[in-house]
């Protein structure tokens, strides 16, 4: 008698660990934890982030300078701007009434910036009707571009949409082709539709006040060679004076796994960010940023 219930107390443990075991694996199905791979994918797109958003800048700032070259100096002036040579910056039809006008960044083999990052390669950036005119378009194509030896890639192109109900001008913001390549093997690629809705600065002359809250969509493959999908869920706080996202939240997916969320703070300009899925969160550093403010 006593063998018998010791034999049923021994398969009634065994099948409490069983099932025990069993709930932990279903529990982990329905909560995956955030793996490492997630985690590196959101450091790989911040540097492209990083990489695009350099380029871009680097853009609408010859954009702009043009633009107040043409309309608000004499041509004399406009000749003379042109003839530094890192990067060398042309205008095809350097006029105030013809268009389209085709700007060159030609940064030549090697060009060092103030901010020690090396460039090679062109910038082009074709432009119809002025940069704060509502309906004038730009594209942006990189040409054999590099930054700090990354082959960065892609074309955007970016329509003023005008203002919105209130009262800030509205960019829409496509790239394609978007890829950056290292040590010329590893890569990863981008796409995205966006919206920038200017928010501060655009009253002033001082660039470096300027805010823009963006939101949209974005999708490619990351380095390690999985699929990703982001989605912008609350609008992020992009400020030139800060080198990284100051607020905001992202939706990331990765291949068929469930997505996390990835949440930039409450404004404060620092690298911090957390990963959230399930209600399990880990902080994370992001490592890579734009340049800093001169």
């Amino acid at each position: 008698m006593r063998t018998r219930n010791w034999i049923f107390m021994m398969l009634l443990a065994a099948g409490t660990g069983f099932l025990f075991t069993s709930c932990q694996k279903e529990e982990g199905t329905d909560a995956p934890s955030i793996s490492k791979d997630e985690v590196a994918t959101v450091e790989d797109n911040t540097l492209m982030e990083a990489l695009l958003d350099d380029a871009m800048d680097e853009a609408d700032r010859a954009v702009m300078t043009v633009d107040d070259w043409i309309f608000n100096s004499e041509g004399s002036t406009l000749k003379s701007a042109m003839v530094d040579t890192c990067p060398k910056i042309t205008v095809d039809r350097p006029d105030s009434t013809r268009w389209p006008k085709v700007i060159t960044i030609d940064y030549g083999d090697l060009c060092t910036g103030f901010n020690g990052h090396t460039r090679s390669g062109k910038i082009v950036i074709t432009i119809w009707g002025r940069y704060m005119k509502p309906g004038s378009k730009r594209v942006v194509e990189l040409v054999d571009y590099y930054v700090n030896g990354i082959h960065v890639e892609g074309t955007r192109t970016v329509m003023n949409e005008g203002r919105n109900d209130n009262g800030n001008l509205v960019f829409s913001v496509e790239l394609k082709d978007g890829k950056i390549t290292r040590n010329d093997t590893t890569f990863m690629t981008r796409e995205y539709v966006r919206f920038r809705e200017w928010v501060n600065g655009e009253k002033t002359r001082n660039r470096w006040d300027d805010v823009f809250f963006i939101t949209g969509e974005s999708s490619g493959v990351n380095f390690r060679g999985h699929t990703y999908h982001k989605t912008i869920v609350n609008p992020l706080e992009w400020a030139r004076s800060c080198r990284f996202i100051k607020s905001g939240t992202v939706s990331i997916r990765i291949d068929d796994r469930p997505p996390v969320i990835l949440d930039y703070g409450d404004g404060t300009c620092d690298n911090k960010a957390t990963l959230t899925r399930n209600g399990v969160t880990k902080e994370i550093l992001l490592k890579y940023h734009r340049k800093r403010k001169p």
